[in-house]
Formats: structure tokens, C-alpha cells, sequence
């Protein structure tokens, strides 16, 4: 078989002809992103041909590129009959780069009294057996339980049953069991009653571009550590439909499932390193992830997810125990993914309400917005919820952007430029060098040049006077902001990046109108908002609203909740009460499909300029003439 050799790499792989290149690099391990999902559409899998051929598959266009000829799409690629060296772009790298942020700590919340954790420790002093009493020893350690409190009929998974009889006699019958209480409730774990062994959770934020983990002690309710990182799944397409359309290719699914997995694996292996605890001793999880996100982590077709009538397979997933999805904690924990409410509005949203105030607010109408690559929002209060879902675009956690990382150490959160000399100030979150702008960052940026004159309601450069840092080449503009330094990269914005940017914002602040107008409601109406998502903690206020991204209220009706959906599934791993009431909001939302309602591309044509077409939409925004 032919032998393709990946540059810079310097890693091979052998591959039958016909095989498609994509596979050929995954085999060599190598990486080669595919924002579209393998479509061929996008152009972002770009690689060259540096010897040898590769054959063109003639279910896509031509691969070729007519400005670099040797450049081909690798996913519209196939291995030809002799080897061939393939040089992956610089584009790809890029990436490498924004992962080097992977494993970053994530801010605390504050701690909450257990209210029923999803799994507890109870302490039990059993009874030796008796000669003529005919119980085994799970039968007495569930006579037991039952004396104080638990019901017959308790499970046992097969490694409690394991060391049962070991531990029962090692203290005399006192014993501590590790009980789940969601669904089938079981005995998880039993050990001596002096045994060590702690009994933690885990809180889970399955973002499209972002997972978040919190490890949680179950005993005391106190989050000990976070830690972030990008869902591996990225490489398979930025967003959820490219990850749909990948998902369609063989063995697509399998790929996404093992890479949600091994995102989430990571983190609690860091967690667990950090904190000197083995990943054995987590005994719970919850898991909050939109609609297609769900489905991937278990391996679930999504493809029905985006075809009308646009049916999951599932909403509301059974419990679970932890090794049903490859999480590897205990693997008998007890696992629960937070309830889904539509095709596009997932567990991450009815998690994320948990952590605002809109479900318990005694009046008014507030707005509850998840800014991410894809964009939620529900609208209420205690009498009723609407809600909505829209694509972004993963601009705001600085995917499709030339330079763009997630907010990490070396990421560009904060900009300011002088409306004179238009030079910019950037801070760089860990005080080092450069190495990319973060989604915070580039609102920021396109605000401050907005506001200086130099940048124009459609989002072009102001060519003529050039100020400042704007450079003009092929009738393209850019911005510099900041120069290569030891440790750093030169970071420069495209107008190709400040389009995804204003798209993304667009696409949010359209489906806030949508939803708004069919309750005839207006923003000024709204009593609250509260702003989620895992960059609303950098987020400048007064930026979101001068790019048009929040509706201009005054200031203090805005709440930021930083990630909420990892907040709100920490509130339901620590609280019986706070599960019943997710599945009671879950239960309550009425969703509404923005792709099914015309008025919604007419309100997303008028937010495609910064701030708005109607500029009386933003009384407060002024800009240097």
C-alpha cells in the first residue's frame, strides 16, 4: 500500500488508494481541521502536495486551488496509487497554538449546603451473619440501609458486590457505602468504615468549542477546582452543523463520541492530579450540553436533529451510570445529563437558568442569553419562558478568526485604541507576550475602532485617511495590533475576521428581537438581563452595546453569570431540589425555531451593521467624526 508522509510532522501512515486523506492523516496522528465537517465547502482543510499525487474525489468540486496550484482540500482528497508527502499549512498550527491554553483554571463558585448530592455517603453497622438466619451479606447490608431510611428494592453495581464480602468483615460490619439517589438508585462502592476514600462529583459544561469541569466534595457541597480546554470535537467542525455533517461520514459518529470523551477524560485527570485524589473516588456527574452535543458525547445519531420535522432521539436522557459513557470515574457513578428542551435548545440552557435569577424572580419579564458558538436565550419569568436558539459562530470563544484563541494566558481580552493616533493598548491576560485575541477581545477591539472613526457601519477599515495600524493590500484591509515578540505571535484582524464578529452578534441580537416580538414585548420592557457564557466574565458592557451585540438599558438591569450552565450543574449535582426544579423549567419553555419564521432573517439583515440599521435602537453609542 502506499506510504503518505505529513510535513511538517514528519509522521506516515499507510493507506489503501481510494482511501480518503483525511483518514489517511488520522492514521499517521495527524490532525487536520475541518470547520465545515468535511463538506468541502469551507477551504479551511488546505493542504499541499509537495510530492508524488493524490486523486480527487468526484463527489466534490475541484480541489485544486487556482491561486497556489499543489493546494488541495484534504477532505476532498484521496490516496492515488503511489506515495506522496503532504504538507499541512500553517493554518492548522494555528490552532496547535490556541490549545496551548487547554487546562486552564476556571474561577470557583461560591459553595452550597448539599441538598440530596447525587451520590452520598452513608456510614452502617451491619450485623454479623447468623447461623440460621439465611442472609446473605447484601441482604443485610440492605436491612440496614433501610433502617435508616432507604427503600428496598436498592441496586448494587458489580464492584460494590465485588468487595462486599471483604470490607463487611474487616471492621466488624461497619461499613461505608457509597449510595446514588438519581433513577435506580444503587450501592456504588462499600468499604471498612475507616477507609480514607472521599466521595466527589463532578459539574460538566459541554460547550461546542469549550468544556468546563468542576470537581465538587459531595460531603461538604465546596468546589475544590476547574479546569477548561477545547472540545477536542473542534477539529470535526467549528460548529454543531458541521459536526452533524461529519458526524454522517463512516465512522464519523465514533470519532465524535471518542473525542467529546476524551476532552471531558482529560480535564478530571487534571482535576484529579490537582487536588491528589483518584478519579475512581468521583461517584457522580451531571453533564449540561446543547441538543447535538448531548447526542455526540453518547453516540446518538444527530442527523434528524437538523431535517424537518427536526426530531432528537432523545430530550431527556434516562440515567445513567458513568461508564455507559465512557467517563472514567467510578464506573458505576451515577450520571445525569441535563434535560433538553428542543433540537437547538440543550441541558446547557435549563442548567444555565439554574444559576440566573429568571425562574425565581417573583415579577417582570428578564432576559436570559447564553453567548457562545451558538447562541440561547430565554425570555420570562415565573408565569411563562420562551426560548430560542441561533448559530453564531464560534467568534466570541475565538474560533474563525485569524488569530483568535479562547480566553487563556497570552490571550488579547481587553483593547482600547486612541481616536487620534489610533494606536491601540492591549492587555494580555497573564502579562506575557501575545499570542492571539480571545472573543472578549476582538468586541473590544471592533468597538474601540468603531468609536474612532475607524472602522465603518458595514465593517470595513476606514482606508482613506488610514490611521494608526490599518494596512492595505489587494484591496484588503487589516489591523495590527500587536507585533511578533519573543514568545508571542503578531496578532493582526482581517476584515474577514470583524465580518464573523458582526455576524455572530447579529445572529444573537436577532433572535432576542424574534423572541421578544412574539410575546409583543420590546427591550425596554425587559426588567432584567443576564448575560452567560464562559467569556461574559471579560466582556466589556459598554463594547457588547456599541457593536450591537446587547440592547442599549440601562446599565444596571445587565447581570453577568459567567458560565452558568457549569454553575447551574453544579447546583443540580449538590441539590435534590435543584434537579426536580431543571426538569420542572425544562418541562415549561416553549421554543420557538427562528429558521421557520421569515421575520427572522429580516431582523438579522438589519443587525449585520454595528451597532444597528436603526441607530435610534442605540441612543448612548457616539462616534468621533
Amino acid at each position: 500500500m502506499p506510504r503518505i508522509l505529513f510535513m511538517p510532522a514528519n509522521l506516515s501512515a499507510e493507506a489503501a488508494p481510494g482511501t480518503p486523506l483525511i483518514e489517511a492523516a488520522r492514521a499517521a496522528g495527524v490532525s487536520i481541521d475541518l470547520p465545515c465537517g468535511g463538506k468541502g465547502t469551507c477551504g479551511k482543510c488546505a493542504v499541499r502536495v509537495a510530492d508524488g499525487i493524490i486523486a480527487h474525489n468526484d463527489s466534490f468540486p475541484s480541489t485544486e486551488s487556482p491561486d497556489d496550484p499543489g493546494t488541495v482540500r484534504a477532505c476532498a482528497s484521496l490516496v492515488a496509487d503511489g506515495p506522496a508527502v503532504i504538507e499541512v499549512l500553517a493554518t492548522h498550527e494555528a490552532a496547535l497554538i490556541a490549545m496551548d491554553g487547554a487546562g486552564a483554571p476556571e474561577e470557583l463558585p461560591a459553595p452550597l449546603d448539599p441538598d440530596g448530592p447525587l451520590a452520598a455517603i452513608i456510614r452502617l453497622s451491619v450485623p454479623a451473619p447468623g447461623a440460621d438466619d439465611g442472609l446473605s451479606d447484601m441482604d443485610r447490608t440492605l436491612r440496614a440501609l433501610a433502617a435508616k431510611g432507604f427503600a428496598n428494592g436498592l441496586g448494587f453495581s458489580t464492584g460494590a458486590l465485588r468487595a462486599l464480602a471483604g470490607e463487611l468483615r474487616a471492621e466488624e460490619g461497619n461499613l461505608a457505602v457509597t449510595l446514588t439517589r438519581e433513577g435506580f438508585p444503587r450501592v456504588i462502592r462499600a468499604v471498612r468504615a475507616g477507609s480514607s476514600r472521599g466521595n466527589y462529583g463532578l459539574a460538566v459544561d459541554l460547550g461546542t468549542t469549550t468544556v468546563a469541569a468542576l470537581l465538587v466534595d459531595l460531603e461538604s457541597g465546596i468546589p475544590l477546582a476547574s479546569r477548561s480546554a477545547y472540545n477536542g470535537q473542534i477539529r470535526f467542525g467549528r460548529d454543531v452543523i458541521g459536526r452533524i455533517n461529519f458526524a454522517s461520514r463512516p465512522g464519523g459518529l465514533d470519532e465524535l463520541a471518542m473525542a467529546a470523551r476524551d476532552s471531558i477524560n482529560g480535564i478530571i485527570g487534571a482535576l484529579a492530579e490537582a487536588k491528589g485524589i483518584h478519579p475512581m473516588e468521583i461517584n457522580a456527574a451531571v453533564i449540561s450540553g446543547n441538543t447535538v452535543m448531548t447526542h455526540l458525547l453518547l453516540g446518538l445519531v444527530p442527523e434528524y436533529i437538523r431535517l424537518a420535522p427536526y426530531t432528537p432521539t432523545v430530550l431527556s436522557v434516562p440515567p445513567l451510570a458513568a461508564h455507559d459513557a465512557g467517563i472514567r470515574i467510578n464506573p458505576g457513578a451515577a450520571l445525569a445529563l441535563s434535560p433538553c428542551v428542543g433540537s437547538y435548545v440543550g441541558g446547557d440552557i435549563t442548567a444555565g437558568l439554574l444559576a440566573s435569577g429568571v425562574a425565581r424572580q417573583s415579577e417582570g419579564v428578564s432576559l436570559f442569553l447564553d453567548i457562545g458558538t451558538n447562541g440561547e436565550l430565554v425570555v420570562g419569568g415565573r408565569e411563562f419562558l420562551m426560548t430560542c436558539a441561533c448559530s453564531a459562530g464560534p467568534a466570541f470563544e475565538g474560533g474563525g478568526i485569524d488569530s483568535g484563541m479562547r480566553a487563556a494566558p497570552g490571550a488579547i481580552d481587553r483593547v482600547t485604541v486612541d481616536p487620534e493616533s489610533g494606536e491601540p493598548a492591549a492587555n494580555v491576560m497573564g502579562g506575557g507576550p501575545a499570542r492571539g485575541i480571545c472573543g472578549s477581545g476582538m468586541i473590544a477591539l471592533v468597538a474601540e475602532l468603531f468609536r474612532a472613526g475607524m472602522l465603518d457601519p458595514s465593517g470595513k477599515l476606514v482606508r482613506e485617511p488610514a490611521r494608526g495600524r490599518v494596512a492595505v493590500s489587494d484591496r484588503k484591509a487589516s489591523y495590527l495590533l500587536a507585533d511578533e515578540a519573543p514568545g508571542g505571535r503578531t496578532v493582526s484582524i482581517s476584515e474577514n475576521d470583524i465580518g464573523n464578529l458582526v455576524r455572530a452578534k447579529a445572529a444573537i441580537y436577532a433572535a432576542c428581537t424574534l423572541v421578544l416580538s412574539h410575546l409583543g414585548l420590546d427591550f425596554g420592557d425587559l426588567a432584567r438581563v443576564y448575560v452567560a457564557g464562559g467569556f461574559g466574565k471579560f466582556l466589556d458592557l459598554e463594547h457588547a452595546i456599541t457593536v450591537g451585540l446587547l440592547p442599549d438599558l440601562p446599565r444596571d438591569r445587565f447581570t453577568y453569570l459567567g458560565n452558568a450552565s457549569l454553575l447551574g450543574s453544579y447546583r443540580a449535582l449538590v441539590s435534590e431540589r435543584e434537579r426536580a426544579l431543571q426538569r420542572e423549567l425544562a418541562a415549561r419553555m416553549t421554543y420557538i425555531d427562528p429558521g421557520a419564521d421569515p421575520a427572522y432573517m429580516d431582523h438579522y439583515t438589519a443587525a449585520l451593521f454595528l451597532p444597528h440599521t436603526d441607530a435610534r435602537r442605540f441612543p448612548s453609542v457616539r462616534i468621533k467624526k
